[in-house]
């Protein structure tokens, strides 16, 4: 499938409710770069709720068009519909991050140190200020949408699907209940307006996630409505940095930071006092080594031993995955009736005026277009016009030909091919299920 006729998918990503998310190829670009496409596709709502679904999507790709300049969120590339029959389908296509999130990370790692989710805030509180500076709110910050970049080891802030607008909000308006469980805030759990103060909630949540390594639900004590996560962290914490997530967390909007830029203060005023009481004279011994990293006077050489650590370049096993079988028996006749026609085109026109050179020139023909499906200079698509529109074309003048020269039937031809193509497609999924294996194995 080509999309616009320009970007070609290649793998899916995600599925949720309101559509797919998959990973693409754009051919307008001459390394057909990689790029991300998020299509719309709803199921199961009515007109009614289907509105609503279109004018979000419509509000995500407004807003990532703006906030995509921010050097940590993904650019928009393209927003565009498709019509098919009665149906249209939304799509929006985004700048491709090579990474993991931070989801990932935790579930290959378990928790992290005070030090990996200082750097991660350092990083992320300018972002969240750049999105509530353009007037746009998050509302949907968790460790699945924070990704860090395999080359950079940079944060970078993704899926704004559920942003809302500030300007948009008018005074008694509720929210329409978009969160992630256990990472909303409790006035989006309520139904309430949201605020720029709910991401810093969300933001504050995601650390606690990331220090523990524990679903958020497993650390909120409900008698007494307070967090309690202390405890659970897999390496000790400073009481100064503690104290910034408490209020980045705080129940009442009011309670927490007024800002992210805020936020970002608090924290580094945090660092500082944690380095001058480890610097003072006859302290107490640090708290954590975490405490001792972020009290270094030269941070960067530690954070980036970490990153090594903590981002390995894991690729997982891909699962062994047969087209259905009807594509590959037409895909057989398909390939054997190139074949034949090629073989029969080498035989009689080629061997004629190039005589020794003819096969040659036959097999230079196959592997050109090999190399054409196989780096998706032309795809399936095209292919059929270019490939088999020869050969459908070359199939019509044969029986002109027939008279003329000493040719197989028609039939013969026919049934030879499709033996030929079943035996190449059969061949070809067994070295993919040879290589898969030893991949497995190894």
């Amino acid at each position: 499938m080509i999309l616009a006729g320009r970007y070609l998918p290649e793998q899916p990503l995600a599925k949720g409710g309101f559509g797919t998310t998959f990973i693409a190829r754009d051919r307008y670009t001459p390394a057909m770069r990689r790029c991300v496409i998020k299509q719309l596709l709803p199921v199961g709502l009515n007109p009614q709720q289907m509105e609503v679904a279109k004018s979000m999507f419509e509000r995500e790709g407004a807003v990532l068009e703006e906030l995509g300049r921010h050097p940590n969120i993904p650019d928009l590339l393209a927003f565009f519909p498709v019509e098919s029959g009665a149906e249209e389908y939304f799509y929006l296509v985004q700048e491709y991050i090579d990474g993991l999130t931070l989801e990932q990370v935790v579930d290959q790692t378990g928790g992290l140190l005070e030090s990996e989710v200082t750097e991660m805030l350092e990083s992320l509180l300018p972002v969240l200020q750049f999105v509530h500076d353009s007037g746009s709110i998050h509302r949907d910050i968790k460790p699945s949408n924070i990704m860090v970049g395999r080359q950079d080891t940079k944060y970078y802030l993704l899926d704004f699907g559920a942003v809302k607008q500030i300007t948009a909000a008018v005074p008694g308006q509720r929210s329409t209940g978009i969160f992630t469980p256990g990472f909303g805030a409790p006035e989006q759990m309520r139904g309430d307006r949201v605020l720029p103060a709910t991401d810093i909630y969300a933001l504050g949540v995601t650390c606690i996630y990331l220090l523990t390594g524990k679903h958020p639900e497993d650390l909120f004590d409900l008698q007494k409505n307070q967090w309690n996560w202390l405890g659970q962290v897999a390496a000790p914490v400073s009481s100064e940095f503690s104290q910034v997530i408490d209020r980045m967390t705080a129940n009442a909007p009011s309670d927490r930071y007024e800002s992210a830029q805020a936020a970002l203060n608090a924290l580094r005023s945090a660092q500082t006092q944690a380095a001058q009481i480890a610097a003072a004279p006859n302290s107490a011994p640090p708290i954590s080594s975490s405490q001792a990293q972020v009290s270094a006077s030269s941070p960067a050489p530690v954070a980036t031993q970490v990153q090594v650590q903590v981002f390995p370049q894991v690729t997982p096993p891909k699962p062994l995955a047969l087209p259905p079988l009807a594509s590959q028996l037409v895909a057989a006749f398909g390939i054997g009736f190139e074949a034949g026609l090629l073989g029969l085109f080498s035989r009689h026109v080629l061997s004629v005026n190039f005589g020794p050179f003819s096969y040659a020139i036959a097999v230079s023909i196959m592997l050109l277009v090999l190399w054409l499906r196989i780096s998706r200079t032309l795809d399936n698509k095209d292919l059929l016009l270019f490939v088999n529109g020869l050969s459908l074309l070359a199939a019509f003048l044969v029986p002109l030909i027939w008279k003329f020269a000493n040719l197989p039937s028609f039939f013969e031809l026919v049934l030879l091919s499709a033996v030929t193509g079943s035996f190449v497609v059969a061949l070809s999924a067994f070295a993919r299920l040879v290589y898969q294996t030893l991949y497995r194995l190894l």
